[in-house]
């Protein structure tokens, strides 16, 4: 699991996540998407409806991907190589 704090530029090692059902369910069945496919370069967003700044951005990472990180951002590069 790798979670990154965009405003701050880093990893960090623990969240916790507080939704609305309407939030949750979205998760969930964005999940269950993406799990259909985990190789696909798909990813998706879950928005906060009331303040569109508060988002969930999520994507699978596998060890295929993980060969080439290429595709993603520098920031995104240093942490999923960090151990």
């Amino acid at each position: 699991m790798r979670i990154i704090d965009f405003d701050k530029k880093s990893s960090i090692n623990a969240v916790s996540l507080y939704l609305t059902e309407d939030e949750a369910s979205q998760l969930k069945n964005e999940l269950e998407s993406l799990l259909k496919n985990p190789e696909s370069n798909d990813h998706f967003h879950v928005y906060d409806g009331k303040n569109p700044g508060r988002e969930i951005s999520c994507s699978i990472i596998t060890e295929n991907k993980l060969k080439n990180i290429s595709g993603y951002n520098r920031l995104e590069q240093q942490v999923l190589t960090d151990k």
